[in-house]
């Protein structure tokens, strides 16, 4: 009997009713079409039969997330933790929720509260460092007993100095992306690699550069500085495994999170450059602190841009993921000095893009950093591959997380093609090597339909550099379907192994590839296929190999790395022209969107003060006097700025400046209100102060009018 008729369904392993396995699968199918608000709707139709199901209760807090129901995810995880009162998932989810949508108090609390219940967890661990505020700062007496206990911490380690100097013109290299990576995970892949690698060129080997690796803290509103020592031996042991329970690496770990918990802010003086190598959209008020810290001359900022492929193909990602993307990019534009790019095809992009969000990036603002480096490691030996159940030289070995962008299925599609004409004797495995990925239920389903292409396929997770470097030696070819990349480190590492790539022709793939990849349109199965069947001809892949081994020189990490600073130092800093430009009516909303819309326009990159706090669905909250509006108006006559606060639950009395005039206005609880402010006639910058004198201010949107003149 069929799984959707089962006399005795179960879910998740535990027995349900059948009305109630109904409304699980009714709202499992939902979830695959990324239809949010109806998964949640049944997943609650499925609780309401049975609410003892803690597993249900996760699933509901993930849907009302995404559908951007924050309150309703946090009944639904705060359920499922009282439910389960050992386990510290929900605790981790209402953790990285708060620090995303609230504020990073709220999220340190919950943090504890996992630590409290398994205090080896790592991921909690990791998010807490960086969320400890400051010594002395406003946190309750209870907070700092929890938080010492948790980190196992004599009290006294915090009381130095809050603030560490970085010199003048200093050379800092943000890695938070790859600490929060630690958090989770072990093995590096794709841009943790790059970081670890680059980090550990600068301190392994002599170089003029003394870069300061540093973590930004949201708690801290700043930078905080890793120790060298402790960060080279984590990005080492890294490389090692993907044992997340090994004790060296947990000993390293956490060790490196205690150091950060007590670590003083780093206090940036005269145009530091700050490159980051990792992604920054995560902290949502990491960028409002990158526009204050160039607002006083301290920072020259440049992100290394990986890919805008969220940007480019967002049906390939989660909305959510698309959303916050989004979000982020708009405000980069008007944050950074310069960019660095991974590839040619990235620099374009960007360029393209930058120009359509009506922000361009001027070209000589973005340098290209390509990472053809050299990716040969030690291998773990043949032996290997009997583990596997492989031999040399009878797979092709594809490299990438299975997710829909990569085009796995493609691959099968091509490898069914290839068995049909070939016969199954003839053709080689295909080994997918990949994290496990997202919204690939269509590439599992596939395999599952197909038992002839079972036995043809392998796909192995979690594999240590030592065994990759096996695989790699020993393989046909690598293959690499992939539908849109910033550069292919794939393509690089097979070449670096002197195997030959089957790529795409496609974005940056052929500044991978060069003249010693075979490509294909990756659309095409036959066209795959078709390649894959030159190159099984022995004649063919071995001239290619012995060009690959004549002529190609990758570079080394510490030439990228130096290539890297030489032309960070050559991005001047901007001014005035990175602000938001306003040249006629509309509304730029202060909250985070709740849809992916083309059309919204987003205020995000008015901001700047100290005074906000992070922006939420109902808008974006000020505490204290230092936030400001600021954005480029084009002196139209008539002009007027609307900021539209929402109403709160107590009487509030605001000060808002504007070139030198001043205005008070108090309103009652409950009521929303909008303060006009004319605006100058003249073209220029604009800085609106907003001043909080009593109560609390939140403000929703700024609405632009332009007023028709009068006869």
């Amino acid at each position: 009997m069929s799984k959707k008729y089962a006399l005795h369904p179960r879910s998740n392993g535990f027995p349900v009713r059948r009305n109630t396995a109904a409304h699980i699968r009714a709202a499992d199918s939902a979830r695959a079409l990324q239809n949010w608000n109806k998964a949640a709707l049944y997943y609650r139709e499925a609780l309401a039969l049975e609410p003892h199901l803690y597993h249900l209760w996760i699933q509901l807090g993930h849907m009302e997330k995404e559908a951007g129901a924050i309150e309703r995810a946090t009944a639904a995880y705060e359920e499922a933790a009282r439910l389960k009162i050992n386990n510290v998932e929900p605790l981790l989810h209402l953790g990285h929720m708060a620090k995303a949508w609230w504020q990073p108090n709220d999220a340190a609390a919950y943090f504890i509260k996992a630590l409290l219940r398994d205090p080896g967890n790592l991921q909690a661990l990791s998010e807490l460092a960086r969320l400890m505020p400051d010594r002395g700062a406003d946190a309750s007496p209870s907070f700092w007993e929890d938080a010492f206990t948790v980190f196992d911490l004599d009290p006294t380690a915090a009381e130095k100095s809050n603030f560490s100097l970085a010199a003048p013109h200093a050379i800092l290299f943000d890695v938070t992306d790859l600490f929060a990576f630690f958090g989770q995970r072990r093995l590096p892949t794709g841009i943790q690699r790059v970081q670890i690698e680059i980090s550990l060129a600068l301190v392994d080997e002599p170089t003029d550069i003394q870069p300061i690796f540093c973590l930004y803290s949201g708690a801290r509103r700043g930078w905080i500085a890793l120790p060298h020592d402790e960060f080279q031996a984590l990005c080492h042991l890294a490389k090692q495994s993907d044992d997340v329970t090994d004790p060296a690496w947990v000993r390293q770990l956490e060790g490196l999170y205690r150091t950060v918990a007590v670590s003083p802010t780093i206090q940036l003086s005269t145009l530091a450059v700050l490159i980051n190598l990792g992604t920054s959209w995560a902290d949502r008020n990491y960028l409002l602190d990158v526009r204050n810290a160039r607002d006083r001359k301290a920072m020259i900022y440049i992100p290394l841009v990986f890919d805008l492929i969220p940007l480019i193909g967002p049906d390939w990602f989660m909305q959510s993921l698309v959303r916050d993307y989004r979000t982020w990019f708009g405000s980069m534009l008007h944050s950074v000095d310069g960019c660095l790019a991974i590839s040619q095809a990235t620099r374009q992009d960007l360029i393209e893009q930058s120009a359509m969000w009506d922000a361009p990036i001027a070209a000589d603002a973005v340098s290209v950093v390509s990472l053809n480096g050299d990716f040969k490691q030690s291998s773990a030996g043949v032996d290997v591959l009997q583990q596997y159940g492989l031999k040399p030289g009878n797979y092709v070995l594809m490299v990438s997380t299975l997710e829909p962008r990569k085009n796995h299925i493609g691959a099968f599609s091509a490898w069914l093609k290839l068995v049909e004409r070939l016969g199954e004797a003839a053709v080689p495995h295909l080994v997918c090597v990949g994290g496990r990925g997202w919204l690939n239920d269509g590439l599992h389903q596939m395999l599952r339909d197909n038992p002839q292409l079972n036995q043809m396929v392998k796909i192995l997770h979690g594999v240590p550099d030592d065994r990759l470097a096996t695989l790699y030696e020993h393989c046909l070819f690598s293959l690499y379907p992939s539908f849109y990349e910033g550069w292919g480190l794939p393509v690089s590492e097979a070449l670096s192994y002197g195997k030959v790539p089957a790529v795409s022709a496609v974005s940056s793939l052929p500044e991978a590839g060069g003249a010693y990849a075979s490509y294909f349109n990756p659309h095409d199965a036959d066209d795959i296929a078709a390649t894959v069947l030159t190159l099984l001809d022995r004649k063919v892949l071995a001239t290619t190999e012995a060009a690959i081994e004549h002529s190609y020189a990758p570079q080394t990490w510490l030439q990228i790395a130096q290539n890297l600073v030489a032309k960070a130092q050559l991005i001047k800093p901007r001014r005035q022209d990175d602000l938001m430009g306003i040249d006629g009516p509309g509304t730029w909303l202060m909250s985070l969107p709740r849809e992916i819309n083309d059309g919204m326009l987003l205020g995000e990159a008015m901001r700047h003060g100290d005074g906000w706090l992070v922006p939420t669905n109902s808008g974006c909250r000020i505490n204290g006097k230092g936030a400001a509006l600021w954005f480029s108006w084009s002196g139209s006559p008539d002009g007027q700025a609307e900021i539209h606060v929402a109403s709160m639950p107590s009487p509030a009395h605001i000060k808002v400046e504007l070139n030198g005039l001043s205005q008070e206005t108090f309103w009652e609880p409950d009521t929303p209100i909008a303060i006009s402010l004319p605006l100058p006639d003249s073209a220029g910058p604009v800085h609106i102060n907003l001043i909080p004198i009593t109560g609390e201010l939140m403000v929703e949107k700024i609405v632009v009018t332009q007023n028709p003149i009068s006869c």
